[in-house]
């Protein structure tokens, strides 16, 4: 059977093994962990940090606590545009590239 790898018809969910913060204004930090051989070579010689902290944004923020509970990114836009209205435009196509980031990254993971 064929399996769909468009972004819209998937479920996510976050990663358990990510740290995150929530910081005082309610915005999300994410720990971004530098690994491979480049990364151990920059830390090693240059003194570079193992990990780095990613703020989101507030429409970040909003679409990482909606993964808390919401899987699908058609529950997750309708969450993002009641709470940001028109500011969010163009909100599926923004969204759908923000999921590839964090799937990337390792920060969220697909459900299978």
């Amino acid at each position: 059977m064929f399996k769909s790898k468009n972004v819209f018809d998937l479920k996510y969910f976050r990663n358990p093994e990510v740290n995150w913060q929530e910081l005082p204004e309610g915005l999300v930090e994410i720990e971004l962990v530098h690994t491979g051989p480049a990364a151990w070579v920059a830390q090693k010689v240059f003194k570079r940090p193992k990990s780095s902290w990613i703020k989101l944004d507030a429409l970040g923020s909003c679409v990482w606590y909606e993964l808390e509970h919401s899987h699908d990114i058609q529950t997750i836009s309708a969450a993002v545009h009641e709470q940001f209205g028109d500011e969010a435009e163009p909100l599926l196509p923004r969204l759908g590239q923000f999921i590839n980031l964090l799937e990337r990254y390792g920060f969220i993971q697909r459900q299978v």
